[in-house]
């Protein structure tokens, strides 16, 4: 997968992950007692998530002008696998 089209993904997740957490911060203001519960659980992890994206683009930025080698294939693989695990776990 080329770096770019990652970048592309990483920006587009961080946007839906900003919309969640200001629904989620909705809920967690006006709710009712078991929803803000739920709402506080959903922005403690979309606060992990955020941070994992925000730290990704920083890295992708980084590293756009580095040469494709074996290790940063590794390193976008890793990355994907533990963004979704983590999401498997939060809603699973």
């Amino acid at each position: 997968m080329a770096l770019n089209h990652i970048r592309h993904e990483v920006v587009l997740a961080l946007a839906q992950t900003k919309d969640l957490i200001r629904e989620a911060s909705a809920v967690l203001e006006k709710g009712e007692d078991a929803e803000k519960v739920d709402a506080a659980g959903e922005l403690e992890f979309l606060g992990r998530q955020k941070a994992m994206l925000e730290r990704r683009l920083r890295e992708i930025d980084h590293h756009l002008a580095e040469p494709a080698t074996a290790f940063r294939w590794v390193r976008q693989e890793w990355f994907n696998l533990m963004l979704h695990f983590e999401s498997w776990i939060a809603h699973g």
